[in-house]
């Protein structure tokens, strides 16, 4: 096991401490066993003695097995895409564990020195509540990296604020706005925002540099568009297009179009609508 793997399975341990999921359900699985008494403790043992000695009894089972089945899981993980089959696994690997850690107890305890038939039956005990702390244990792992990819990409998006595109310098304060579509006009570079278009001496190629991070798609040897103000993929009297949600009909080469399909879906023929830009 790599360090890597242990201080994955550290942070794991961490985040199934703080899971109340975990300790209602060891609540309620130590309290049945105070209530019922197995294995003579009901006519041996008053209810305090009772309550201390299933307390540790569990306390010791249960960390072994989350701490072998957390392993386990990093572990297997990555081989096993079967989630049932993970987590018998899982319970058969950490079962030989936790019977050991249930006999020690009993032995310093009761003064019960273990016996191979006593381990035997502690084994058979042990099975079904090894596949419990799989359960829980998986249940916990899997939801964990969810919220917390949620928390980071949160974070993340406040922590960093996003650079406006230096396309954007390029035009007058009263034009600058988000980008909705570049095309070509002879040596210039048509630049359209929600707030109006702006001719810019730049080659189309260096336009598509300057957009910086913003998301969007060439369509055309002389076409860009933004994906976010992209209503829809066109067939306009034969040729594709794509449709932007300001109206404006961008046209799509056939070298660009499964790129557009791919992107925007699929494509709804109107006939002749409207004129392509």
């Amino acid at each position: 096991m790599n360090s890597t793997a242990l201080q994955s399975a550290l942070r794991e341990w961490e985040t199934l401490i703080r899971s109340p999921r975990l300790w209602a359900t060891f609540a309620i699985v130590v309290a049945i066993f105070v209530a019922m008494g197995p294995s003579g403790t009901m006519e041996d043992m008053g209810l305090a003695e009772r309550a201390a000695f299933w307390t540790l009894l569990h306390a010791a089972a249960w960390a072994v097995a989350i701490s072998i089945i957390t392993l386990a899981e990093i572990w297997l993980r990555e081989h096993i895409s079967s989630t049932l089959v993970l987590l018998t696994i899982n319970a058969v690997l950490a079962t030989p564990f936790v019977a050991a850690a249930v006999e020690l107890v009993r032995w310093s305890w009761l003064s019960l020195p273990p016996t191979t038939l006593s381990y035997g039956s502690q084994f058979a005990v042990c099975l079904p509540l090894s596949i419990l702390f799989s359960l829980l244990t998986h249940m916990t792992m899997s939801a964990k990296p969810a919220a917390s990819t949620a928390s980071q990409l949160t974070v993340s998006a406040a922590a960093i604020p996003q650079e406006p595109p230096p396309l954007l310098a390029r035009l007058k304060p009263d034009i600058r706005g988000p980008i909705l579509h570049l095309t070509v006009e002879d040596h210039y570079t048509v630049v359209t925002t929600t707030r109006g278009r702006q001719l810019v001496l730049l080659r189309f190629s260096d336009a598509l540099r300057e957009l910086g991070e913003i998301d969007g798609l060439q369509t055309h040897r002389s076409h860009w568009v933004a994906a976010a103000h992209v209503e829809g993929l066109e067939k306009v009297g034969g040729r594709f297009a794509v449709r932007l949600k300001s109206g404006t009909v961008v046209p799509v080469s056939r070298s660009y179009a499964d790129s557009a399909r791919r992107r925007f879906g699929d494509i709804r023929d109107i006939g002749e609508r409207q004129p392509l830009a």
